[in-house]
């Protein structure tokens, strides 16, 4: 029997490279085939590899296979994935002339206004090191007046007024990609509030003052702002890492506060509590957590 095509079909079809059938027919699997058939139809609409697993109840280690059958084939092309992360931004250290500042500042008005308000702000004149640093952050990195002079509000806040306290905060503020006041503000927010759970946690722990490192900053903020870990509940980690490590470990004391989270424990009463409940199973040095798991919770990671 001799077939041919409906031509009525012709009204909905889709492009197919010839080399899919010229070259790879006889090679790639059926599996292979149906990927790329519903890659090619739904092209349109952005596939990715789970929404082809669920059309074609495939698993995804399978479509993912196959996508890279065709990638390696020319067929396909892999997208390469975005980077989230705010790319970081660093203040160059070539600054802009005295006479490029003066200049700047005659031809535009709003420049004027930011460099007599950064005077006022400070409470004496500009250095020149200073003004050439704002103009930089105005003309060089596109930083809005009004975000600059947030900037130079919370330099005078914190009392911080010199040039390696803005030149590090507007880097970090360009890499977090602010614009605008409310952008800033946000960060300075988000800033006051690990501050403030890095000295409850300073607190409980006995730590010296002293600038906490990245790590330290985000347990803490993570301990205090989100888990909401009372001091007390802070304390008695620090107390059960110090029985077993006799000295302070972040990453030990993280271990058990994550145990006691992920049980809703929220206060040393509760981790009593369990002390006086287990002593029927014999564990009479039950301390509300295990100091063996935790050892090797820790050398698991």
């Amino acid at each position: 029997m001799k077939f041919t095509i409906n031509p009525a079909v012709f009204g909905n079809t889709f492009a197919l490279p010839s080399v899919v059938a010229d070259k790879y027919l006889k090679i790639a699997t059926h599996t292979q085939l149906k990927v790329l058939l519903f890659f090619m139809r739904n092209i349109s609409d952005g596939i990715e590899p789970q929404k082809i697993s669920d059309a074609l109840s495939l698993p995804i280690a399978e479509v993912e296979d196959a996508l890279l059958f065709w990638q390696q084939r020319d067929i396909l092309v892999g997208e390469a994935e975005k980077n989230e992360e705010a790319k970081k931004v660093t203040i160059n250290s070539t600054l802009p002339s005295r006479a490029d500042v003066i200049k700047r500042g005659l031809e535009d008005k709003q420049l004027m206004f930011l460099l007599r308000e950064a005077q006022l702000k400070f409470g004496r004149n500009l250095k020149q090191n200073e003004s050439q640093l704002l103009v930089s952050l105005y003309d060089d990195y596109g930083m809005d007046s009004s975000v600059i002079l947030l900037l130079l509000q919370y330099a005078v806040r914190e009392g911080k007024c010199n040039l390696s306290f803005v030149k590090r905060t507007a880097a970090s503020w360009l890499s977090a990609g602010v614009e605008t006041v409310i952008d800033a503000e946000r960060l300075i927010t988000e800033s006051a509030k690990q501050n403030l759970a890095w000295s409850v946690v300073q607190s409980a722990f006995g730590i010296e003052r002293r600038k906490p490192s990245t790590k330290e900053l985000e347990l803490s903020n993570l301990w205090v702002n989100e888990w909401k870990i009372s001091a007390d509940l802070l304390k008695a980690a620090y107390d059960a890492c110090i029985d077993s490590k006799t000295k302070l470990s972040f990453a030990y004391v993280a271990k058990i506060i994550e145990s006691w989270h992920k049980d809703g424990i929220t206060s040393p009463e509760q981790i009593n509590a369990k002390k006086q409940s287990s002593k029927p199973q014999g564990k009479s040095n039950y301390a509300g957590y295990d100091l063996d798991l935790f050892e090797k919770m820790l050398n698991n990671d």
